[in-house]
C-alpha cells in the first residue's frame, strides 16, 4: 500500500504543476535577478519569477518597480505594467500567482467611469463579455488572445477610447488588470499594441516605495540603468537627480517664441499629458511643478489663456452630479479662463501622478502655488496643452 500512496502523491503534484499551482514546500529554487533599469529585484520566493518568465514578463508585465510587499492578503509586487499577487490555499498550502486588478483600481483612483457598450447583435469578430458589459474586437482582440487573455489581462472594463498617454493621444482599451495602447502609425506590426505603465502609476498613487535599491549580489537582467535627468526643485536651481521613467518629466522645448517671449516675458505652460506645469521667462525655464487637473466630464480646457484675476484666498463651491460641494480657504488663486484657475491644494497629494480629481482647475502643491502667485502678474499668458 505504501508504494500506491507514494504514487498518488506524485500524481497529485503533477496535476498541480500542470495547472500552475505548486505546493510552497516544493517550489523549485530559481536564481533571483536584479534589474538596474528600475533598481529592483525579482525572486521566486512567492513564485513571481516563475510566473514572470512563463508569461513574457518583460514585454507584458514590464520590470519590477517595487520590492515584494507583505499584506494581510499575501505577498504582492508591482511591475511597470501591472502587479502580481500570491495566493496560498489555507488547506493544502498550494501557491497560486495571479495578476492584480491594477487598471480597475487605477481608473477608480482617477475617478474614471466607463459606460457599458450599447446593446448589439452578435457579430463575427466581436466578443461580448456579459459580466462587464463590454466588447472586444480587432486589433485588441487578437492581442488579448495571443498575449495574456483573461489570466493576465482580465476582462475588458471599457470600450476602445482615445486618451492622453505619456507619448501623446492614443486609442486605448481598459481591462481589469491592464490598459492596452494602440499606436496607429505601427498598424499591422508587432509594435502596434503595447501595455501601459499603469502598475508604476498605481504604485505611485498608493505611496508605494519605488526607490531603487543596491544590487544585493544578484545576476543583472534587462536594460541598463536610466540616465539621470535635470529636475528643478521648488524654488531652487536645477540639479542632476536620478529619477524613474514616471517621475518628473524634462521640460518640453517651447514652441516658436513670440517677440515678447524672446525678450524674457513671463509665461506658463501646463502639460496635461505630463500633469506638469512649467514657468518660463522668454525661452528659459525658471520653475516647474507637478499638477492635478480636471476629471472626466470636467476636463481642464486646452487653449491659450492668461491670468485675468488673482485672489490670495477663496472659498469655492459648485454642483456635481446634483450634489453641492464646497471647499473653503483655497490659497493663491489665479483665474485663467472662466471659472478655471491655478491654485494651491491642501486636500490631496496626487500631483504629477496622473490622477485628475479636480472640477477643471489646475491643482498645485501649496508651496508651488505660493511661488507662482508671487511670480506671475495679471496678464501672464498660460498655455494649456497635451
Amino acid at each position: 500500500m505504501g508504494w500506491r500512496r507514494g504514487l498518488g502523491i506524485w500524481v497529485v503534484l503533477a496535476i498541480l504543476a500542470a495547472v500552475g499551482v505548486v505546493p510552497l514546500a516544493r517550489a523549485q529554487a530559481m536564481e533571483p535577478l536584479y534589474f538596474p533599469a528600475t533598481g529592483h529585484t525579482l525572486d521566486d520566493n512567492a513564485r513571481f519569477l516563475s510566473f514572470w518568465q512563463s508569461h513574457a514578463g518583460e514585454r507584458l508585465l514590464g520590470l519590477p518597480v517595487s520590492e515584494p510587499i507583505s499584506t494581510d492578503a499575501g505577498i504582492i509586487q508591482y511591475f511597470e505594467h501591472g502587479r502580481l499577487e500570491q495566493k496560498i490555499d489555507p488547506t493544502t498550502g498550494a501557491v497560486t500567482v495571479v495578476a492584480g486588478a491594477v487598471a480597475r483600481e487605477y481608473a477608480a483612483a482617477l475617478y474614471r467611469s466607463f459606460a457599458a457598450a450599447p446593446p448589439r447583435l452578435e457579430q463575427t469578430g466581436v466578443r461580448v463579455f456579459k459580466d462587464t458589459g463590454h466588447t472586444l474586437r480587432a486589433p485588441f482582440l487578437q492581442f488579448w488572445d495571443a498575449s495574456g487573455g483573461a489570466e493576465l489581462f482580465g476582462a475588458p472594463i471599457s470600450e476602445p477610447l482615445w486618451e492622453a498617454t505619456s507619448v501623446g493621444r492614443r486609442q486605448v482599451q481598459y481591462f481589469a488588470n491592464v490598459r492596452i495602447e494602440r499606436d496607429a502609425s505601427l498598424a499591422n506590426s508587432a509594435g502596434e499594441l503595447v501595455v501601459s505603465d499603469l502598475g508604476r502609476a498605481l504604485a505611485a498613487l498608493r505611496g508605494i516605495d519605488l526607490a531603487a535599491i543596491e544590487n544585493p549580489g544578484y545576476s543583472e537582467a534587462g536594460p541598463s540603468a536610466t540616465i539621470a535627468v535635470v529636475v528643478a526643485p521648488l524654488g531652487g536651481q536645477p540639479t542632476a537627480t536620478p529619477v524613474p521613467p514616471a517621475a518628473a518629466p524634462a521640460a518640453p522645448a517651447p514652441a516658436a517664441p513670440s517677440v515678447a517671449r524672446a525678450r524674457g516675458a513671463k509665461w506658463i505652460l501646463v502639460n496635461l499629458s505630463d500633469q506638469w506645469l512649467y514657468a518660463y521667462e522668454g525661452n528659459i525655464k525658471v520653475f516647474d511643478a507637478p499638477v492635478a487637473t480636471g476629471r472626466d466630464g470636467m476636463e481642464t480646457p486646452t487653449g491659450n489663456w492668461a491670468i485675468y484675476a488673482k485672489l490670495p484666498i477663496q472659498t469655492m463651491d459648485g454642483v456635481l452630479n446634483g450634489e453641492y460641494w464646497v471647499v473653503p480657504n483655497i490659497p493663491n488663486v489665479m483665474y485663467i479662463h472662466g471659472g478655471v484657475a491655478l491654485h494651491g491644494t491642501y486636500w490631496h497629494n496626487l500631483f504629477g501622478t496622473g490622477a485628475r480629481p479636480s472640477h477643471g482647475c489646475v491643482n498645485l502643491p501649496l508651496k508651488a502655488a505660493a511661488w507662482l502667485y508671487k511670480w506671475a502678474p495679471i496678464g501672464t499668458p498660460v498655455q494649456v496643452t497635451y
